[in-house]
């Protein structure tokens, strides 16, 4: 029995030795993602939420572009985004200059030749402003592509295009901040130089660290890490954390930047009324949505929105860094509603926003692949590695300045746009007949048809220099207008050099400096010239004419031009003459008839085109001038007609 129980035990084993086993450890386990790596379909949903994201941002801030310039947007004034259409955003600048980059990749590699980028570029036909404007010329009348944004060649190098543009590059580089950063700051050069160069790199950065930190802050390291400490740009970005850092208010941080930054813009198309197109201001607002928003989408474009100047690109960017950052998935549904993946496309392009994320998509997984990184079970394992600053570089002290010249026939109208941080010292004009002056002229009538070169030598107050010119083709009709005169006086105002206060007018009076010397005083506003432009005025206006010979002068007469409800006229009887006398404009003691009215409102000055004579003893000098405050809310004045009478023995000079 005993014998038997051990043969029934033995058996039994044996059978289940013989059985299949049910230990899991012996079955393949599930595949466990490595720590720190990213899913295919994470990155994806990344990548649509950055695009989206930048959409978001450009349509919440687009009505207000501009609008709030040194001050901060009232609370009041932030847009309900249900209100909004997203789609608006295919017409944008900030998306659809971005396409003809992402395009030239797509086609010719994520690593082509700038100058294959730049070829893309130049020929583009889409509206431009500022920097890519003057890039995209550039680059159409053959300069290279590593100079195009140069400040040799475009005073528009520090403004925001660049910093605008460079999202689609750091959504390629996932992760890979260091190489995102390089590639921006290469790239750049087509559009900017310097601190404009590096508002593209730190957007740049921000998307590539997006896709591999996890808060905010992290992200913003990463970015900063990567512009030198020592150029402007840094200086700002670090002024904002320490703001952020030492417990300050974003409002007190706005202030601050205000204060020291506010006026650092070199542009010359956005001096004298407090905008501010420069990179690293923007860029500044930028970072402080990011920070002070504290992780919300909403806030976060809110703050870089109210905080002004270029108030839809700001929240464009910090609506793309958080997409990228929570994914397309987290953006707020409202900021979804309605938006065409398909059938809407970017100006001037096939490219729907389906496209544009496939062909991002294409060419990140390209460079991944490229540096070691395949993925594995649909994971890729990424870090943003060890990140430096690219290479300093920054924008010389100089002045900058725009010379734009109008010719018709023997005249040619001058607008020259000059500035300096440090304040200009001098500007010397030279019209290329042996005429030169360093006084303001506003346009110039030569004697014999040939080609001219006008220039203009700028100084600032420390004696950097810069010097802009241009060629014009003057033609001298057969014959001149008879001078009009009794006596042994005569209008000298037809041979005279003009001048105006403010040479680039945005009214609706005529563009054309000479309206105020043609003889004709009319009725419309298309024959006067004003001093408009476009903001309120607080400076002295003035027009008057430069003698290219010392004359002797006796009189002024002038027409005023239309009054309207916000200006035409010179305020509180505030009009008065000057004589150039040995290079110092001088007060002249003149009898004018009839009484110029005293006041400020339109009611007060009665009719248009009324005509005042100014009578002084002669008076030999070098130009002559009516000058005052200008008037109205608006702050401008308006001329028909100048005349200015001299002996007859005035020079008509050849």
């Amino acid at each position: 029995m005993k014998r038997l129980l051990i043969l029934i035990v033995l058996v039994i084993l044996a059978i289940s030795s013989c059985s299949p086993s049910t230990d899991v450890s012996n079955e393949p386990s599930a595949f466990v993602p490595p720590e720190g790596s990213v899913s295919e379909d994470t990155l994806r949903d990344k990548l649509i939420g950055a695009w989206v994201g930048q959409m978001a941002g450009v349509v919440l801030g687009a009505d207000n572009e501009f609008y709030y310039r040194g001050e901060i947007m009232p609370d009041s004034e932030v847009p309900d985004f249900s209100s909004l259409n997203i789609n608006n955003a295919f017409w944008q600048d900030d998306l659809y200059v971005e396409i003809t980059f992402l395009n030239a990749m797509a086609e010719n590699g994520y690593n082509c030749s700038i100058e294959t980028l730049g070829d893309a570029f130049a020929a583009t036909t889409y509206g431009l402003d500022h920097s890519n404007k003057q890039a995209r010329l550039n680059l159409q009348n053959g300069i290279p592509a590593s100079e195009a944004g140069s400040y040799l060649y475009n005073f528009h190098c520090d403004d925001i295009d660049w910093q605008i543009e460079a999202d689609f590059l750091g959504q390629l580089y996932a992760g890979r901040v260091q190489d995102a950063a390089e590639r921006a700051f290469e790239v750049g050069q087509i559009i900017c130089y310097g601190d404009g160069v590096y508002g593209g790199v730190f957007v740049a950065a921000l998307h590539s660290a997006a896709y591999v930190c996890t808060t905010v802050r992290e992200t913003v390291d990463a970015a900063v890490s990567v512009i030198p400490a020592d150029s402007k740009f840094g200086q700002i970005l670090a002024d904002v954390i320490d703001q952020y850092d030492s417990g300050k208010s974003w409002t007190d941080c706005w202030q601050f930047i205000q204060d020291n930054w506010g006026e650092s813009d070199r542009c010359p198309y956005f001096c004298g009324f407090d905008g501010n197109i420069d990179a690293k201001l923007n860029a500044a607002y930028v970072l402080m949505g990011l920070l002070y928003g504290e992780g919300d989408f909403t806030d976060s474009m809110t703050i870089a929105m109210r905080c002004g100047q270029d108030s839809d690109c700001n929240p464009s960017t910090v609506g793309g860094v958080l997409g990228n950052l929570y994914g397309y998935s987290a953006i707020p549904e409202v900021y979804k509603t309605g938006l065409d993946f398909t059938s809407s496309f970017f100006l001037d392009s096939s490219v729907s926003l389906n496209s544009a994320v496939e062909m991002s998509f294409t060419l990140m997984k390209q460079i991944l692949a490229d540096n070691g990184a395949e993925p594995v079970e649909g994971y890729y394992q990424i870090s943003a590695g060890d990140i430096t600053a690219v290479t300093l570089q920054q924008w010389p002290a100089q002045p900058t300045a725009a010379l734009e010249l109008t010719v018709n026939g023997d005249s040619v109208s001058v607008n020259l746009i000059a500035k300096s941080e440090l304040g200009i010292a001098q500007i010397e004009y030279d019209f290329g007949d042996g005429f030169t002056t360093y006084e303001a002229v506003s346009g110039y009538r030569y004697s014999k048809s040939d080609t001219y070169t006008i220039s203009c030598r700028i100084t600032d107050v420390e004696g950097n220099t810069i010097t802009v010119s241009g060629n014009v083709e003057i033609t001298v009709p057969d014959s001149t207008p008879d001078d009009v005169g009794k006596g042994e006086v005569r209008n000298m105002a037809y041979y005279m050099i003009p001048i105006c206060s403010d040479s680039a007018p945005a009214g609706v009076g005529s563009k054309n400096i000479f309206v105020i010397s043609d003889g004709k005083i009319g009725s419309a506003t298309t024959s006067q010239y004003d001093t408009y432009i476009g903001y309120v005025n607080t400076h002295q206006d003035y027009f008057g004419y430069l003698f290219k010979e010392t004359c002797t002068v006796s009189s002024l007469v002038f027409t005023e031009g239309m009054n309207f409800d916000n200006g035409g006229w010179f305020a509180d009887g505030s009009i008065s003459v000057q004589a150039l006398i040995n290079g110092t404009w001088t007060a002249v003691d003149a009898k004018i008839d009839p009484k110029y009215p005293v006041g400020n409102l339109q009611s007060d000055f009665g009719n248009s085109f009324e005509t005042y004579t100014f009578t002084f003893k002669e008076t030999e000098c070098d130009g002559i001038r009516v000058i005052g405050t200008a008037g109205g809310s608006a702050g401008f004045i308006s001329c028909a007609e100048l005349e200015v009478w001299a002996c007859e023995t005035a020079a008509v000079s050849d």
